[in-house]
C-alpha cells in the first residue's frame, strides 16, 4: 500500500494543455494527477542525470586528457599549506 501523498503543487496551464494531459491521462487509464506525477518525475530524472554529465568539445577533452600525463607545480599549494591556520578546530 503506497502513503498518501503530502504535499500539493498548483500549475497553471492554458485549457488546451489542460485537455491534452487530460486525454493522454485517460487513454493510458490513469488519472490526471498520477499521470502529472509520473510525467513530472521523469523529466526531474532526466534534468539531474544530465547534470552529471560533462560536455565538451573533443579537443577541449584531448588536451585535459594529455594534461593528466604532467605533473602539476604545486609549489604555491605548498606554502600555502605550511601557512598558520586561521581557523582552529575545537
Amino acid at each position: 500500500m503506497t502513503s498518501p501523498k503530502a504535499s500539493r503543487i498548483e500549475v497553471r496551464a492554458e485549457a488546451e494543455l489542460i485537455d491534452l494531459i487530460q486525454r493522454a491521462a485517460k487513454s493510458v487509464h490513469e488519472p490526471t494527477s498520477e499521470f502529472i506525477r509520473k510525467a513530472a518525475r521523469s523529466r526531474a530524472d532526466i534534468v539531474l542525470h544530465e547534470e552529471l554529465i560533462t560536455v565538451m568539445p573533443a579537443e577541449q577533452f584531448d588536451e585535459l586528457f594529455h594534461s593528466l600525463d604532467f605533473r602539476a607545480d604545486t609549489s604555491r599549494l605548498a606554502e600555502e599549506a605550511a601557512k598558520p591556520r586561521i581557523f582552529e578546530q575545537k
